[in-house]
């Protein structure tokens, strides 16, 4: 009866086959694991023809298909537990809808514990903290990325009350004025397991995206998110599996022998309880 259990509860999802069958919930694609890491945030960016790569395409077409209502789009992207990949995935999904000439703004909404300033090797001096306390303005605190199209307001300096500030009526303006200005807002969020935020932001976006990596995906975490879905009426929502490797992955990625990849291996460590990304000094070019 324990390994029964085990198995139907606590065996982890390795294929999008596997998580499909145990979610009637629509899941957007998958991202392959591989084990060398990378030193930027913006994978897509280091070599267009690796298997990280061609799967953000692949997410990039599927994505069209979650809301087909015409004008700008806000994507929420979130996890239910530190270390999924959420944040890289936030980065890498606006990067590659920059590049599909599409205007982006990417919000660094995870005001816990900031990592998009640290992927994109940016100083967070302005940003989404400093125009909620009236410091400065909305445009004036959105910063110029190295891909083109692509822009980004970071966290600012490290507030004492981030849930507060989630809360604050001048967040919802920061995001009307991402709608009125670019094609898309893509939102990264602090995983859902430990902090409401992502749950009251997704009432501002039209698509939410939720990372699960193959080292903790499980049937219960999976029932979890199911319930969470259904009893906040959350639209538009979809799955994306991450660490999928690559003898597993069901789609043509076998073809490209790169040794570039997306997931769990950007030395994620837990949310801020001890983890550190471990990137070098290495800029994106």
């Amino acid at each position: 009866m324990i390994v029964l259990l085990r198995v139907i509860f606590f065996t982890t999802l390795q294929t999008i086959e596997e998580l499909k069958e145990s979610t009637t919930l629509p899941v957007l694609g998958e991202l392959p694991f591989v084990k060398n890491m990378l030193s930027t945030g913006i994978v897509i960016d280091i070599d267009p023809k690796s298997r990280a790569a061609e799967a953000f395409r692949t997410l990039r077409t599927n994505i069209q298909y979650l809301n087909v209502n015409k004008g700008p789009k806000v994507i929420l992207i979130t996890s239910n537990s530190p270390g999924e990949g959420k944040t890289l995935a936030s980065i890498n999904m606006a990067a590659i809808l920059a590049k599909a000439s599409k205007k982006v703004l990417l919000l660094e909404l995870d005001l816990h514990k900031p990592r998009v300033q640290k992927a994109l090797e940016m100083d967070p001096d302005i940003g989404i903290s400093t125009v909620v306390i009236g410091q400065t303005q909305i445009a004036e605190s959105i910063k110029h990325t190295t891909i083109e199209n692509l822009d980004v307001m970071l966290s600012g300096p490290m507030p004492p009350n981030p849930s507060e500030m989630i809360l604050s009526e001048k967040l919802k303006e920061i995001i009307d004025f991402g709608k009125n200005n670019y094609d898309y807002v893509v939102i990264d969020t602090p995983p859902t397991r430990l902090i409401s935020d992502s749950i009251y932001l997704m009432q501002y976006t039209d698509i939410s995206l939720f990372v699960l990596n193959t080292k903790f995906a499980t049937k219960r975490i999976i029932s979890g998110i199911n319930e969470l879905v259904e009893n906040n009426n959350i639209q538009h929502f979809s799955f994306i599996l991450n660490g999928v490797r690559r003898n597993r992955a069901r789609y043509y990625y076998n073809k490209y022998g790169y040794g570039y990849g997306y997931g769990g291996g950007y030395g994620y460590g837990t949310y801020g309880y001890g983890g550190s990304y471990g990137y070098g000094s290495k800029k994106s070019k």
